[in-house]
């Protein structure tokens, strides 16, 4: 599907590509045509990234439009970063450490929005970030710990990221029962916002499973476990305060497309 990542990534990437998370099918990747680099390379340089260490693919789809200003350090090998870059506005702004090997990010299509990566913390090998088509993020930051296919960051299509925001898939450290010496707080887990998902400012998501299409996540909460879709939740820990509710980009209210995305009807004209 695309070039350079592994056949397990591809698998994750299928499993990934579902309506309730992005309107992106395999087909979409088949039909685009690729550009292969080292990340140390001039051409990389050219696109933006800064490139600190070794072991870094970037595959492109239009190798002449600038990304923005990408920095990478990487201590493993053989991590590919996707950007389909054909429309990009170069706005996208990133720290990304990769400390793991065989780990596969991919930017789709953002267009012309402002996506702003303050710190991203790719822990283990074998890791898996998808940024959705149209997502942007003032202020984002994400700490991802585990091996296997269970573990990694979706983010799904048209998501919108406040400032101070932070996403970890884990909780930094186990926690043991003294008497017993079982573990007792859970392993770290694949954290999946499906579409139109709107984190507020200085939300933080603590092994969080996933966040439901439309939702919205008020400023400075603490979310765990899952939020369905189309509910607003608050407070530390977050809980539901208001349901059959969403949002919308503009002030004058939702789009038909914002509703209908997020399985609402469309309203009447007038």
């Amino acid at each position: 599907m695309i070039p350079g990542i592994s056949s397990s990534a591809e698998a994750r990437l299928t499993g990934v590509l579902d309506p309730r998370v992005t309107d992106i099918v395999e087909e979409t990747y088949a039909a685009s045509d690729y550009t292969i680099l080292d990340a140390r390379d001039e051409e990389a340089r050219r696109l933006g990234i800064t490139m600190t260490g070794e072991g870094v693919t970037i595959v492109v789809t239009d190798p002449t439009r600038k990304l923005g200003d990408i920095r990478i350090q990487s201590s493993g090998r053989d991590n590919t970063l996707f950007f389909d870059n054909a429309t990009w506005g170069g706005q996208c702004f990133a720290s990304i450490r990769m400390l793991g090997s065989e780990t596969v990010m991919l930017f789709n299509d953002i267009g012309d929005a402002y996506v702003a990566l303050q710190d991203i913390y790719l822990r283990s090998n074998g890791q898996f970030v998808f940024w959705g088509r149209g997502a942007s993020a003032v202020g984002l930051s994400m700490e991802i710990e585990g091996e296997g296919v269970g573990v990694g960051v979706v983010i799904g299509d048209d998501a919108l990221i406040s400032n101070g925001v932070w996403i970890r898939n884990h909780d930094m450290h186990a926690i043991h029962d003294l008497r017993t010496g079982r573990r007792i707080n859970r392993p770290p887990v694949q954290t999946v916002l499906e579409r139109h998902v709107w984190l507020g400012h200085d939300a933080m998501l603590l092994n969080t499973e996933r966040i439901g299409m439309g939702a919205i996540v008020g400023t400075s909460s603490l979310v765990k476990g899952t939020v369905p879709p189309r509910v607003v939740v608050a407070g530390t820990p977050a809980r539901i305060i208001r349901e059959g509710v969403s949002w919308g980009r503009s002030n004058n209210g939702m789009t038909a497309e914002e509703r209908i995305s997020i399985g609402m009807p469309a309203l009447p004209e007038g």
